[in-house]
């Protein structure tokens, strides 16, 4: 699967998630424990995890659209110019509503990663597309293992806290910017000649069966994802009472999970039929959902952490895949962006758990995640099979 990385264009754009999730990762791995820090509630603390989602239901489609219409640079300029204002805004927070309003504004960077895939999808060959896809999650999960194993390092050296791995993703994320400036070209060629009628592109993806079932199952899939996301460390800090560290090092392994499968994922398609293999995914997350519950020690929290994160790689993988056969260039931003969005709104629902948490414990919410995940296989058994 690593052919693609010949190819010059695509590599200066695996770079990126590579150097931002590097810091963005680490800080990922610790938003609970520092809310949490900081005072926050339950009901907080799902609040801040889901505004991002809330604000991608806002400007992910917009987005999507302008990098069709205006290019793809821009609209990769601009989010992480928000990423690093939102960032910043992190590493300054001495209350949990600084932490509200710092994932406001960081959420409208959220379009920052669909942009990446339509700018993969846009330079390779269509019979490179999944393979590229396919290496750009690579090079983000790469990020995403190594970020939290550092952001782990540091919080067990002398006078580093929780606020400096905010301070450093600062920089990082500047980095970045400067790169995507300096060193990425636009992928979208005719971006500035092309008229094209959105109406139209978006009358025809909504009207395609596969379609719809792709953006059912990612709203049924993002929600226990972000359940486990969410509740896991909450898990692990109260009911288990690991250190922070710990917490830390359990995004590590969901990581190191989500690299594995990413670089196995184009190999198993050439063996597995499409389907099964994600069915088998979804199903994999519904039952690690179901199981979290009876967790008893770090390493059983690891080992569902690990299992969770195979089935979020490949289900991200084939589900951009299918996402991208099922549209043209000319409308592939707008059809990942609504893509995202359903990810968005399965991720926002969580939020409503937050009393049940409280009042009632962990258990039941995380066994509605996992019903949930198995949800999300149905719509996949009513795909059509396309060549």
């Amino acid at each position: 699967m690593l052919t693609t990385l010949r190819n010059p264009k695509l590599l200066k754009l695996y770079v990126i998630p590579l150097i931002s999730n590097l810091t963005g990762s680490m800080t990922w791995a610790i938003s609970v424990i520092y809310a949490l820090d900081l005072g926050a509630s339950i009901l907080q603390v799902n609040l801040i995890s889901t505004v991002w989602s809330t604000m991608s239901i806002l400007v992910v489609v917009p987005f999507g659209i302008l990098s069709d219409r205006l290019g793809r640079k821009p609209m990769l300029i601009v989010p992480t110019i928000l990423t690093i204002l939102g960032s910043t805004m992190r590493s300054l927070a001495t209350d949990p509503n600084h932490l509200l309003i710092a994932a406001f504004v960081g959420a409208l960077s959220s379009d920052f990663f669909t942009v990446l895939i339509s700018m993969v999808a846009d330079v390779a060959e269509p019979e490179e597309q999944r393979e590229s896809i396919s290496t750009l999650l690579l090079f983000s999960s790469i990020g995403m293992v190594m970020g939290p194993l550092l952001g782990s390092f540091i919080l067990t050296l002398p006078q580093m806290t929780l606020r400096n791995l905010y301070q450093m993703d600062v920089v990082v994320q500047t980095c970045v910017l400067l790169y995507v400036i300096v060193k990425v070209s636009e992928t979208k060629t005719e971006a500035k000649s092309e008229k094209v009628e959105y109406r139209t592109h978006l009358s025809d993806l909504v009207n395609k069966p596969n379609f719809r079932l792709m953006l059912v199952m990612a709203s049924f899939f993002f929600y226990f994802f972000s359940t486990m996301n969410t509740y896991v460390p909450i898990c692990g800090r109260i009911v288990l009472g690991l250190s922070d560290s710990q917490v830390s090092t359990l995004a590590t392994f969901r990581g190191l999970a989500i690299m594995f499968i990413r670089f196995s994922v184009a190999t198993f398609l050439n063996k597995v039929p499409a389907r099964p293999f994600l069915i088998s995914t979804l199903a994999l997350g519904g039952m690690t959902a179901l199981v979290t519950p009876i967790a008893n020690s770090y390493i059983t929290l690891t080992g569902i952490t690990f299992l969770y994160g195979v089935s979020f790689g490949a289900t991200m993988v084939l589900g951009y895949t299918l996402v991208t056969s099922d549209s043209t260039p000319s409308s592939r931003g707008t059809a990942n962006a609504i893509y995202s969005v359903f990810q968005s709104i399965g991720s926002l629902a969580v939020v409503f758990t937050s009393s049940l948490a409280e009042t009632v414990g962990l258990a039941p919410v995380f066994l509605i995640g996992g019903v949930a995940a198995l949800l999300s296989i149905i719509p996949i058994f009513l795909r059509k099979t396309r060549s």
